[in-house]
């Protein structure tokens, strides 16, 4: 864990209710994929925990949705700002266990992490199927991001209104994989456990 000051240099409106924020400064304590950062928020008592969508170059990327006052208070933050933040939380995904062709499954605020896990998994040469599940079409957001690192892309939506209609494990059959990694809300986690 390391405590630094990073500097807000973009901070955009990706989806419904979802923002991406890019901060540039020492990311060097985020090793793996799968980790997270804790943000100080002025006013606010307690940190947030986002998951870590990228780090390098010095430049941190995080997704957020916007859902209560401390993301809301994110989301107005402005390029400049600097945050208070401990960074390298967390294992990360244990990368030894993908086997040649992981699938990768991301539920709404669970597919940040899934960004990074897939650079690193594409970089060893592993060729990762990915699924990210949505409830509508309006909540979509780096599907294209996804395809152009080279992973397959499936996009689920509860609603049918883009990609399989249904759950991320509805989106699952016929996808043949070696491994997988996922994260998202309790109940997707327990659906896909049992599939």
């Amino acid at each position: 864990m390391k405590q630094v000051f990073l500097k807000i240099t973009e901070n955009k409106k990706i989806a419904k209710d979802v923002w991406l924020m890019k901060l540039e400064g020492d990311v060097s304590a985020i090793t793996a994929s799968g980790q997270f950062v804790n943000i100080k928020l002025d006013g606010f008592y307690l940190r947030r925990p986002i998951s870590v969508c990228d780090a390098e170059s010095g430049t941190l990327t995080l997704i957020f949705k916007a859902v209560g006052e401390g993301t809301e208070y994110m989301a107005r933050a402005e390029v400049g700002e600097r945050f208070d933040i401990l960074t390298g939380l967390g294992n990360g995904y244990a990368l030894d266990r993908s086997g040649d062709r992981p699938l990768l499954i991301g539920g709404g605020a669970g597919v940040p992490p899934m960004y990074m896990l897939a650079k690193e998994l594409i970089r060893e040469g592993k060729k990762p199927s990915v699924i990210l599940g949505f409830g509508s079409a309006d909540e979509v957001f780096f599907k294209e991001e996804f395809e152009k690192l080279g992973a397959a892309v499936t996009v689920s939506t509860a609603d049918g209104s883009l990609g399989v209609k249904g759950f991320v494990t509805d989106a699952m059959d016929g996808i043949e994989y070696t491994y997988f990694y996922t994260c998202g809300p309790e109940p997707m986690l327990k659906a896909v456990h049992k599939t």
